[in-house]
């Protein structure tokens, strides 16, 4: 196997089209899908289903891709690393950050970069946890923070997320019933009091929905969800606007201001914010050092009461 065979195939899967490909590559057509076939039949295996759509891995170049993509990444940290070896770390490092922690983690994060590395440039993507994991496990990105549920073992409660990542936990943040501002509304509400509540909530596949359902199933109360909406700007509007409540974090776009926020008592409603990297992939010096930065800042935030409703994990 040659390098540039693995620069074609991660190519090729990332655009879902040779002939894209072969454009953007400037490599005939026939001698990028010429390499592939070599590569496959190397393999004895096939990586790409091809059909009118276009390209798709197959199981076997799923596997394929996850490791091109690292070696990839890791030929490009080679010469960074050599070509700056005793200067001021540098370079671009990618990281996902869940919407409600970009809220209140991002501004403090690249104020904190910009001034101690200044030659680091953060490349950050705001996405659901569970789209930002799969662009960890595919070696997209470098990192990312990603929100997960607690299990309820009593000793050390372990992380359910991927295989072949390194979790650090970093913070547990608790969740809370949102509604429009009223006057003299109670801090507290039991989970069968926000059950009557008619809720807007992100859609089933997003890991704080799950959690909620979960909490809601366990106490035997059924939930009145009138609209489901993957924008957490857009759920705070429409709940903002007499219309509905949710159940989240108060580290939403906007801020809550204008809304009435409960705590929800006797319930499992909390969610743990761990930062997560491929642990198949080495990090380079400039990742290692925005991965220092972000468990510093995050802490820092959670002990100064910035970051509301969070405490400070356990390890898994």
């Amino acid at each position: 196997m040659e390098i540039r065979q693995f620069k074609y195939f991660v190519r090729i899967v990332e655009l879902g089209s040779v002939s894209r490909a072969a454009a953007d590559l400037f490599v005939a057509q026939p001698a990028l899908s010429h390499q592939i076939a070599n590569l496959e039949e190397e393999l004895k295996v096939q990586l790409l289903s091809r059909s009118v759509r276009g390209v798709t891995p197959t199981e076997a170049g799923e596997v394929f891709y996850r490791h091109a993509r690292a070696l990839m990444r890791q030929i490009e940290r080679v010469r960074t690393d050599v070509l700056h070896a005793g200067e001021h770390p540098q370079g671009e490092v990618s990281v996902g950050l869940p919407t409600s922690a970009a809220t209140i983690l991002a501004p403090a994060l690249i104020a904190t970069c910009a001034a101690r590395y200044p030659d680091i440039k953060l490349k950050i993507t705001e996405s659901l946890s569970g789209h930002l994991q799969e662009l960890v496990v595919n070696g997209r990105i470098e990192m990312s923070l990603l929100f997960e549920a607690i299990r309820s073992e009593p000793a050390s409660p372990k992380s359910k997320l991927a295989s072949h990542l390194e979790v650090r936990p970093l913070l547990v943040e608790q969740l809370f019933l949102m509604t429009a501002d009223g006057d003299d509304a109670d801090p507290e509400v039991t989970l069968e009091q926000a059950s009557r509540q008619q809720l807007v909530l992100p859609a089933k596949t997003n890991v704080t929905r799950q959690i909620i359902d979960a909490a809601f199933a366990a106490a035997g109360h059924e939930m009145k969800v009138i609209a489901e909406l993957d924008s957490l700007a857009t759920i705070r509007a429409v709940v903002a606007g007499g219309v509905g409540a949710t159940i989240g974090s108060p580290a939403i776009p906007g801020g809550t201001q204008g809304l009435c926020v409960q705590r929800i008592v006797a319930s499992e409603l909390q969610r743990r914010l761990s930062l997560c990297t491929f642990d198949i992939m080495p990090l380079s010096s400039a990742a290692l050092r925005i991965v220092e930065t972000i468990e510093e800042v995050t802490l820092e935030l959670v002990d100064a009461g910035k970051w509301p409703g969070a405490a400070r994990a356990l390890e898994p």
